[in-house]
């Protein structure tokens, strides 16, 4: 359990939390911008998205590769992964003029808040069981 609490504490794991916040505030001061959208705040926003995706993953599957998996977990890490994928394509669609409609628009700011508690408590409960 110690090797897993130390990957649960490790600055990989902190550097996921600290992407989320990032990627929250570059986002709300994109929105702020209005349109067109400002390129440099969106270039930046996409880059901390996806790298800090990229690192949850990673994170997620050293985890699951340390515990004894079970269906919940795995409902968990499925579950996560499409709505980080949700906000990919909704952040997408917000890009582009035509595509940017009021739906999309609150699926792009509801996402956020789902998406980091399902991935917290993914990584909870893959830390809670003991291999």
């Amino acid at each position: 359990m110690s090797t897993l609490t130390n990957t649960f504490s490790s600055p990989k794991m902190m550097y996921c939390g600290l992407g989320f916040v990032l990627t929250l505030i570059s986002g709300v001061v994109l929105s702020n911008f209005g349109r067109p959208l400002n390129s440099a705040i969106f270039g930046i926003h996409k880059i901390i998205a996806v790298a800090t995706i990229v690192l949850l993953g990673m994170n997620i599957r050293t985890l699951y590769r340390m515990v004894d998996v079970q269906t919940l977990n795995q409902v968990l890490i499925v579950v996560t992964a499409l709505l980080l994928l949700a906000l990919v394509v909704s952040g997408a669609l917000l890009s582009f003029d035509k595509l940017a409609v009021q739906a999309v628009l609150r699926i792009h700011q509801v996402m956020p808040m789902l998406a980091l508690a399902f991935s917290v408590l993914t990584v909870y409960l893959l830390i809670g069981n003991k291999s």
